[in-house]
């Protein structure tokens, strides 16, 4: 990653920023993000051989599903999407980058329990973000080869590129890999909307 890296997080400030859930969260944590010279992501997913598509997909042999990387860099697209938003937000109130990164790392300090963490600043980041209830991203466009099969027991690294922005519609370059070695590849586009004015039911 060339541009600006701040410290990752772990699946619980996940869930704080988008709305999946287990058995459908693809992301673990935030490894590193960046807004600048670029907008990227690196996340990472460990494949366990307890999850439940292994009964059927396929029964003996733990061949992860080709679809449920890309949607692991789809969710990835959306945490970085999502990470760009609060910090554009942040700058309005007159705070940096900085301040949301380091919010977002005593955010997860605490929530692993750890000696000294300073929920003041937590606090930062927690302030204007709502329910990642009220988020919705959709892949409007799909383009990904997959390179090679990804089995139970590996670690898939995700690495997303922002490369357009035209406020709720977006581009990325996507990859996934495992020890170094890419598994899939290409671009995604998304929108993204929120929720509480198309689903006036969700909370």
């Amino acid at each position: 990653m060339n541009a600006r890296e701040n410290r990752g997080f772990g699946s619980d400030v996940v869930q704080l920023l988008i709305p999946h859930r287990r058995p459908f969260l693809m992301v673990d944590r935030v490894d590193t993000w960046a807004l600048e010279p670029e907008a990227e992501l690196r996340a990472s997913r460990h494949v366990s051989a307890n999850e439940l598509v292994f009964d059927g997909h396929f029964p003996g042999w733990g061949l992860w599903p080709g679809v449920y990387t890309i949607e692991g860099m789809g969710q990835s697209c959306m945490l970085l999407a999502v990470l760009k938003r609060i910090c554009e937000a942040a700058l309005e109130r007159g705070l940096s980058v900085d301040d949301v990164s380091a919010a977002a790392h005593e955010l997860d300090r605490g929530f692993h329990l750890a000696p000294g963490a300073r929920p003041e600043l937590a606090e930062r980041f927690l302030e204007g973000i709502g329910s990642p209830r009220a988020r919705i991203g959709m892949a409007s466009t799909i383009d990904v080869k997959l390179l090679h099969p990804v089995f139970a027991g590996q670690r898939l690294d995700y690495n997303v590129c922002l490369t357009h922005d035209a406020g709720s519609v977006m581009r990325f370059d996507v990859e996934a890999s495992v020890e170094g070695r890419p598994v899939a590849r290409g671009t995604i586009g998304s929108a993204f909307v929120e929720a509480a004015t198309a689903l006036p039911f969700v909370r």
